[in-house]
């Protein structure tokens, strides 16, 4: 009965999370190449990308060294969903009476 409704959760969280790791990986590029921030692309995909990394940031901020980790959880995360979360829903809307 929910198989169909379960598969539609799964795909949409997919494209969802697949968006996520682009603009992710795109956010990283542009860090490390230094994108002009007068660029309208490169304010979109920080717009999108720093609500995701606050949060993080203060609880990473103390860690040592240079390095941003917010952006390597997210993609932790984003992929702990995919492969945890998302089969899951899947296996229970093939479950059947």
């Amino acid at each position: 009965m929910f198989g169909p409704i379960a598969d539609a959760i799964a795909r949409i969280l997919e494209v969802i999370l697949n968006l996520i790791q682009v603009l992710v990986i795109a956010s990283v590029l542009i860090s490390w190449v230094g994108g002009d921030p007068g660029n309208q692309m490169v304010g979109v995909i920080r717009n999108l990308t720093e609500p995701l990394y606050r949060p993080l940031r203060r609880l990473t901020r103390n860690l040592p060294g240079p390095i941003d980790w917010a952006p390597m959880i997210v993609l932790l995360l984003v992929m702990f969903v995919q492969y945890g979360i998302i089969p899951y829903i899947r296996m229970e809307g093939r479950v059947g009476p």
